[in-house]
C-alpha cells in the first residue's frame, strides 16, 4: 500500500484544522508540512482542540510557507482566496499537485474573475487547473492544480443536477441557501452577539457562488435555465441548508423526478438520498461527516429539492481528501467514514 507524502496550506484555519483532522488518521496520507503565518513555530497539535486528548505527530510545528521545502506527492491548500496564486510558482517547486478549496481557481473566464473573485484575476491562468467536482467530474491526470467547489455551490449543485441531466426543468431556478458561521473563517469579523439568536440575509443574486451553479446548468443541459441565489446566516456553527425551487416541464412526473434522482446518486457513497422530503435532509444527520442529504417535493408541476451538508467537511476538507482519493486511485470513502456520524438528538 503506498503511502503519500503530503503538505496543507494555511492550517490553523478551520478548514485547514479539519484537513489536518482529517489527514492524521488517513492510511495512505501522511502529513508532513503544515502552514501558518501567525502561527509559525507553534505546534501544530497545541492548535486544534480535536488533539486535546490524542496525539498523532506532537512534534510537527507550523511554518511559513516561504520554508515549504522538499518534495511533496499532493498539498492541500486552504489558503484564502487570492493568496495561492501569488504563491503557485514557489509552491509547485515542491509538488506536482494541488487540491484547493478557496476559489481562485475555479474560473479562468476574466470576466467572471474580474466580477467575483477579483483578489486572483491577474495570475489565474498560469495554473493548469481543473475544477472538480468527486461526484460530477473525470480525474485530469495533467491537472497541477484540482480546485474544488465552493460549500454553498456543491450543495446547490446536488440539488438541481439530476434534474437538469435528465432535462426535467425548465425557466427559471431559484436557490435559497442557509449556512453556518463556520464558512465566513476564523478571520470573519462578525462577532458572536451578531449572529446568535438571529437570522438574517447573507447575499442576494450577487453571491459568488453563482457562477458555479450556472455552469453546471448549462453543461448538463440544452435548455436554458436562468439561477437565482440567495444565502442567509444561520445560527449554527457549521452545515448548510439549501433549498432549490424549480418549475417541471409538462408532463413530467413525480416518478420521473424520483427515477432521476436515483440515477444519478445510486452509485455515490457519499449521497444519501431518501426518495421524499421528509422527513428527508437535515442538519443534524450531516454535523461532522462527508455525507450529503438530498430529497424532493414534487406538486402540481413544481419541485422543492432539498440537501443538508456539513460545510467544513463535504463543503471543503473532506471533500478535498474525497477528491484526492479518486485522483490516487484509493477508494473514495477511505479515511472519510472512520468520523463520527451525525449525532442524534
Amino acid at each position: 500500500m503506498s503511502v503519500y507524502r503530503v503538505g496543507i496550506l494555511g492550517g490553523n484555519g478551520f478548514v485547514g484544522g479539519e484537513l489536518y483532522r482529517l489527514l492524521s488518521v488517513h492510511p495512505q496520507f501522511r502529513v508532513e508540512f503544515v502552514s501558518s503565518e501567525s502561527k509559525a513555530g507553534t505546534l501544530v497539535e497545541k492548535t486544534h482542540k480535536a488533539f486535546l486528548y490524542r496525539k498523532v505527530n506532537p512534534k510537527l510545528t507550523y511554518a511559513k510557507l516561504s520554508e515549504l521545502d522538499g518534495q511533496y506527492d499532493c498539498i492541500f491548500s486552504a489558503l484564502p482566496t487570492g493568496v495561492l496564486p501569488q504563491q503557485l510558482e514557489h509552491v509547485l517547486q515542491h509538488t506536482k499537485r494541488i487540491f484547493n478549496v478557496s476559489g481562485d481557481y475555479r474560473f479562468t473566464d476574466n470576466n467572471v474573475l474580474e466580477r467575483y473573485y477579483p483578489k486572483s484575476v491577474a495570475t489565474t491562468q498560469q495554473a493548469n487547473s481543473h475544477y472538480f467536482i468527486p461526484e460530477l467530474s473525470e480525474v485530469n491526470p495533467q491537472a497541477t492544480v484540482v480546485n474544488l467547489p465552493g460549500c454553498m455551490a456543491v450543495a446547490s449543485i446536488y440539488a438541481i443536477y439530476p434534474l437538469v441531466l435528465h432535462s426535467l426543468i425548465e425557466g427559471h431556478v431559484f436557490i435559497d441557501a442557509k449556512t453556518g458561521s463556520s464558512g465566513a473563517g476564523k478571520s470573519s469579523g462578525e462577532t458572536h452577539a451578531d449572529r446568535v439568536n438571529n437570522f438574517r440575509l447573507h447575499k442576494g443574486f450577487e453571491h459568488r457562488h453563482v457562477p458555479e451553479i450556472a455552469r453546471i446548468a448549462h453543461t448538463y443541459s440544452s435548455d436554458a435555465l436562468d439561477v437565482s441565489f440567495a444565502a442567509f446566516s444561520l445560527d449554527i456553527a457549521r452545515g448548510i441548508f439549501v433549498s432549490a425551487y424549480s418549475v417541471l416541464k409538462q408532463g413530467v412526473e413525480e416518478s420521473d423526478v424520483k427515477k432521476a434522482f436515483f440515477q444519478a446518486y445510486r452509485s455515490k457513497p457519499f449521497i444519501r438520498y431518501s426518495g421524499h422530503a421528509a422527513p428527508g435532509p437535515m442538519l443534524k444527520t450531516v454535523h461532522g461527516t462527508n455525507y450529503a442529504e438530498v430529497g424532493f417535493i414534487v406538486k402540481e408541476g413544481k419541485c422543492l429539492s432539498l440537501v443538508s451538508i456539513d460545510n467544513l467537511l463535504k463543503g471543503a476538507a473532506g471533500q478535498a481528501i474525497q477528491a484526492a482519493n479518486l485522483y490516487y486511485g484509493i477508494p473514495e470513502t477511505t479515511g472519510l467514514i472512520t468520523e463520527q456520524e451525525g449525532i442524534w438528538p
